[in-house]
């Protein structure tokens, strides 16, 4: 028996162990780092870059600032750029920075994602519009507001996000209130905008 127990504890110990070593290690970025457009301009991914390199390592291994970062730098570049997917890196580093619970990265992937007004809104954008919402990033219930009243959004997808609204203290009053008046109005209720 005792030696089952001791079996058991190294086990439980090698394990933790294995845990222990997952653990991705975060880069230190030098102070003052500089994203430049001259290199995406040139076709250069910013990731390439070392400054770009270093933070593309840091958003990967749980910065939330350093993918919004990347998500903005790719979001304020004029004009085209050759041979580098601006639109789909905007969205994969709002996407890791909304994964990780930012309510500003998952509003900007969703404004990203959802593109065809005439088509139901994508779930993983709606999905992303409820961690904007519980974020309270006020756009987002607007948006919400808005795309439930033009048909975009399947009542079924809306029942959690219901529940949670219900709950007093989930946003402050105002807020909460206009959500779930959004959500509850008869559409020819609705002021134009």
């Amino acid at each position: 028996m005792i030696a089952r127990g001791l079996v058991a504890l190294g086990a439980v110990a090698a394990l933790a162990g294995c845990a222990a070593e997952r653990q991705p290690t975060v880069p230190t970025c030098p102070a003052g780092l500089v994203l430049s457009p001259a290199d995406p301009a040139r076709g250069v991914p910013v990731e390439d870059t070392p400054a770009g390199h270093c933070l593309a390592a840091r958003a990967e291994a749980g910065d939330i600032a350093a993918a919004l970062r990347l998500g903005d730098f790719y979001s304020g570049l004029p004009g085209i750029m050759p041979l580098i997917d601006r639109r789909g890196r905007q969205v994969y580093w709002y996407r890791l920075a909304g994964n990780r619970g930012s309510p500003l990265g998952a509003w900007r992937a969703a404004r990203l994602i959802d593109t065809d007004p005439d088509r139901q809104v994508p779930n993983d954008a709606l999905s992303y519009v409820f961690i904007a919402v519980k974020g309270q990033i006020p756009e987002a219930g607007d948006y919400l507001i808005d795309q439930w009243q033009a048909g975009r959004v399947d009542p079924g997808k809306l029942w959690a996000l219901r529940r949670w609204l219900n709950r007093p203290g989930a946003l402050p009053d105002d807020e909460r209130a206009e959500i779930i008046a959004g959500l509850n109005a008869p559409t020819d209720e609705l002021e134009p905008e």
